[in-house]
């Protein structure tokens, strides 16, 4: 092995361990704040509490350690060992949470992660590829941003919690897939042009992408244990990233006929690890209150 892609591999388990934080803290967030965080009203409390700005300082984390790790080794390395955060997450939110994690929850973490690091290592496209043009910028940045306020809106009204999160979740693995073709086009065009690259479309999409990216993702733990939605968003992410790349960035897939049936294998198992890994009942509220209380009866009833 190359000492540069050694070095890659510690920055992407860096960027994930560092993912892992922030979705647990998120998680811990959604548990503490009433009503759905698809409304307005909801957000000034997300701003006023110290896990949201700790998740905010892990998620930068994350993604410079990401930067960092594609920089040093093929995205055949670092997109499959992205599903680390199942790994660690997991566990580490159940430990958390007062409780140990399920038989299910462990089948549903291995198929899951079995089947997304097959399908990210087939789907990786090949070819040198390039950046989004000004027309792709404007259609990806404008269209992705409607998209995931669309979403927003019609997951607010759907009455099911674990829709609502699967809606959510997925929308966020699509804010981060495609802030990453936008960021690598911007970081581009200031290469370029300098400071006037900043007003470029996909500079100005960027952030409004990634910050939407980080509600939906918040907005989606909430009624859910860990796995479901962080499987979701890691399904999510590297695809729609995929789609942008062949279809905006001159990107050819690389799996051929062959690599598409199994692409369509892992896809089904990787959904049958997240059905596994959705818990029907919401546990996290009975632990998070003040157990001297006597709380575990009420929280029976929920």
């Amino acid at each position: 092995m190359e000492p540069g892609v050694g070095l890659g591999i510690a920055f992407v388990v860096l960027s994930c361990a560092a993912y892992t934080v922030a979705a647990v803290a998120q998680r811990r967030l959604a548990v503490q704040v009433a009503g759905p965080l698809t409304g307005g009203g909801q957000l000034a409390a997300l701003l006023r509490h110290p896990l949201w700005w700790l998740s905010l300082v892990f998620n930068g984390g994350r993604a410079g350690f990401q930067v960092a790790a594609v920089s040093h080794a093929p995205l055949t390395v670092v997109q499959p060992l992205g599903v680390l955060v199942l790994v660690f997450g997991i566990p580490w939110s159940a430990r958390l949470g007062g409780r140990r994690v399920t038989r299910q929850e462990w089948r549903g973490a291995a198929f899951t992660s079995v089947a997304l690091g097959v399908l990210l290592a087939v789907t990786v496209t090949g070819g040198r590829g390039g950046v989004l043009d000004d027309t792709g910028s404007v259609v990806v940045g404008g269209g992705t941003a409607a998209l995931l306020l669309a979403t927003a809106w019609v997951a607010g009204r759907v009455r099911s919690a674990a829709w609502r999160s699967y809606l959510l979740a997925g929308a966020a693995g699509v804010a981060f897939g495609v802030s990453s073709a936008t960021v690598k086009t911007a970081v581009a065009v200031v290469g370029q042009t300098g400071a006037v690259g900043l007003l470029h479309a996909s500079s100005l999409a960027t952030p409004v992408i990634a910050v939407l990216g980080l509600f939906l993702a918040q907005a989606a733990y909430q009624g859910m244990e860990l796995g479901a939605p962080l499987g979701i968003t890691t399904f999510a992410n590297p695809v729609s990233a995929t789609v942008v790349g062949v279809v905006f960035m001159g990107e050819s897939y690389g799996g051929g006929w062959i690599g598409v049936a199994v692409a369509v294998v892992c896809a089904l198992l990787a959904a049958y690890g997240i059905r596994l890994l959705t818990v029907v009942q919401d546990p996290a509220p009975a632990r998070e209150p003040e157990r001297p209380r006597g709380s575990g009866s009420a929280a029976g009833e929920r």
